[in-house]
Formats: C-alpha cells, structure tokens, sequence
C-alpha cells in the first residue's frame, strides 16, 4: 500500500490456476503455499507494480479509459515489462527464470506433436517437483487438445516481451527520449503507443499515471542500467582459459 494511492489488498484463493494474479482492485495469491521471500518480491514487482498499476492507471484516464482494459494487443508489452520490472529490482532469481524460459521449451514441444504425458515428464527432467510439473503442464493444455499438436501460447510472451521492451528502453535512451519508460506506465499498451501517447501526457490531454514502480521514477538509475546493457552487448564472449593467461 506504499506504493498506492489507495489500498490494494492481498487474498488468497484456493482454486487458482497460477501462483499469482493481479486486477485493478486485488491481488490473488494460492492459498496453501509456502511462498519464499523472494517470491513475494516478485509478485510485488510482476503484479502489483506493473499489471495492477498499469490497469489503475489506465481506468484513471479521463479521455482515455481504454488504457485501463486488458487486451490480447497489450500482452507482450504487459508481461514483459513485468519481468523486467523482477530483473531489474533483483527479484529474478534464476529457479523463476529457468521456468519462465521452461513455458517457450514445453509450448513448442507440444505444438511439435508431444502430449501432456510427454510434456510433465519433460518439466519433470527439467527438475519441477511433480504438483508444479503437472500445474505448469495445464498451463500450456489450456484449451488445447491434450493428445499435442496445438498448445496455448500465451506464455512465450514472457521473454519475447521482455526482449521487446528492454529494447523499447534501450532505443529511447539512445534517442535522449527518457520520458518513454514512463509513459508506458500511464495505461496498458504498446510500445507503439508509447511514441504516439507520449505528446499528449506533455500535454495534459492524458494523466500523469499515479502509480508508477520505482526503479521508472528513478531516471537517472534506470539510463545507467540501459547504458550499461547497451554496452554489454557488445562485449565478445570469451573462453575460461583467457582468464588463466
């Protein structure tokens, strides 16, 4: 509730599908988990702070109240700036990035042809405790034909979106346009729309977005970051042994 200028509860919820779920009003966790400290991080950060924010922020627009629906459109773009907003803010520990990366792996095997059996076993060698392996395999059956040949592939949008909006950043420092980031913030939406929108946030037409994660505010932390992703895609790998010499 720090971060909000009104209050967004926390309830657990028996029956949910995925660890964490976040609306305008609430977040949902499952009820009957033993949730690290880290993972709380990452819901503050994935949930609260992005998806819970962005659809606040969006349904306070006076002209432009569409900013606060969810739409296919806006998926990429929501989830990834979740993740990085977890990436950013040390909250990515590698079990949640392995998993996240483990969604593209099984929803490509499945639309190869593999079928829920071969896909829990898959996420089984993965190293998945047998509950997750199974709840992680429904995610990727949802509607589809549990035989293979077809999956949801809503969850490779985790890291495309993440590749799409780091570079989103990446292209606005490089361009001195450091208002960007922040307009993304403003409501759900594209990074198209971020470039078109931007004028009228200038402007007055559109809201300043009340809630925004600290690590956008922060403008000065988030350009040295940038600066120095941008300047680590560059650097050559090398071998072990380079450092030997």
């Amino acid at each position: 509730d720090l971060h909000f200028t009104k209050p967004l509860p926390v309830e657990l919820e028996a029956n949910l599908s995925s660890l964490a779920a976040a609306g305008s009003t609430r977040v949902r966790l499952r009820a009957g988990v033993r949730y690290a400290q880290v993972q709380l991080e990452q819901f503050l950060q994935h949930e609260a702070l992005v998806h819970s924010a962005t659809k606040r922020n969006g349904r306070a627009q006076k002209h432009l109240r569409c900013l606060g629906l969810s739409s296919p459109r806006t998926t990429s773009v929501q989830e990834g700036l979740a993740t990085l907003s977890e990436l950013i803010t040390d909250s990515l520990d590698v079990r949640r990035l392995r998993r996240i990366a483990m969604r593209v792996v099984t929803v490509d095997q499945a639309l190869q042809g593999a079928d829920f059996i071969e896909v829990f076993e898959l996420l089984l060698d993965a190293g998945q405790p047998p509950a997750a392996a199974f709840r992680s395999a429904m995610r990727v059956f949802r509607g589809a034909d549990v035989r293979g040949g077809s999956a949801f592939t809503k969850d490779i949008v985790y890291l495309q979106g993440l590749r799409r909006v780091h570079t989103f950043m990446l292209t606005s420092l490089r361009h001195k346009r450091a208002d960007l980031p922040e307009v993304l913030f403003a409501g759900r939406m594209t990074c198209g729309d971020a470039i078109k929108l931007a004028p009228l946030l200038a402007d007055g037409t559109l809201a300043q977005p009340e809630t925004v994660a600290p690590w956008v505010a922060r403008t000065d932390r988030l350009a040295a970051y940038l600066a120095w992703a941008a300047f680590g895609q560059r650097i050559e790998p090398v071998s072990l042994s380079a450092f030997a010499e």
